[in-house]
């Protein structure tokens, strides 16, 4: 397998599991309290929910996770645009992109999958002690932001990422395959 499909589905899996997430958030009704935080971690307005002091700084330091994963979305979509673009003469080419794609981005769901069944609090966990090893994400169960964004928000959330990117990794090897099958058939 050459290196620009290999390239092309790991930047798909980054896109599409991003794109989702910028789906999910969108389209999730969120409470008062919910949606004005929202609106501080993608820079739309200050944070005027008054968590208690730790609860703040985790809120900048989830800032600066929306600013990278914002960058990171926008890198991802230029790349694949760029690859898309570049082979758009090339539909057997292209079939190939999205076929690795799609089933990079199954498997490699899948996987995380696997982790989330172990156990979604050890995934949480990982998750938390890879962006904010200064360890400010822990708060009393009682605590503002615990009320506001309770456990099962983050399962729910998850959950419907990962189905979402799931049909989009569908959709592009069903594309994939549509593409090649258009292709073989003009050629008979």
């Amino acid at each position: 397998m050459k290196w620009k499909v290999i390239l092309f589905s790991f930047i798909a899996i980054v896109f599409l599991v991003l794109f989702s997430f910028k789906i999910v958030l969108f389209l999730t009704p969120l409470s008062d309290n919910q949606q004005q935080t929202v609106d501080f971690l993608q820079g739309k307005d200050e944070l005027k929910v008054p968590y208690e002091e730790n609860a703040v700084s985790h809120m900048y330091d989830v800032k600066k996770v929306f600013f990278y994963a914002d960058v990171m979305f926008y890198v991802s979509l230029l790349i694949l645009t760029l690859f898309l673009t570049h082979y758009r003469k090339k539909i057997k080419k292209i079939s190939e992109f999205l076929n690795y794609g799609g089933w990079t981005t199954i498997i490699g769901l899948g996987s995380l999958l696997m982790f989330a069944l172990i156990g979604f609090n050890t995934l949480f966990t990982w998750f938390h002690r890879i962006f904010f090893p200064q360890g400010n994400w822990m708060f009393d169960a009682e605590s503002l932001l615990i009320q506001t964004f309770p456990i099962e928000f983050f399962v729910s959330m998850s959950l419907k990422i990962f189905i979402l990117a799931l049909v989009f990794g569908i959709v592009f090897i069903v594309v994939g395959k549509y593409m090649n099958h258009d292709l073989h058939s003009k050629r008979n």
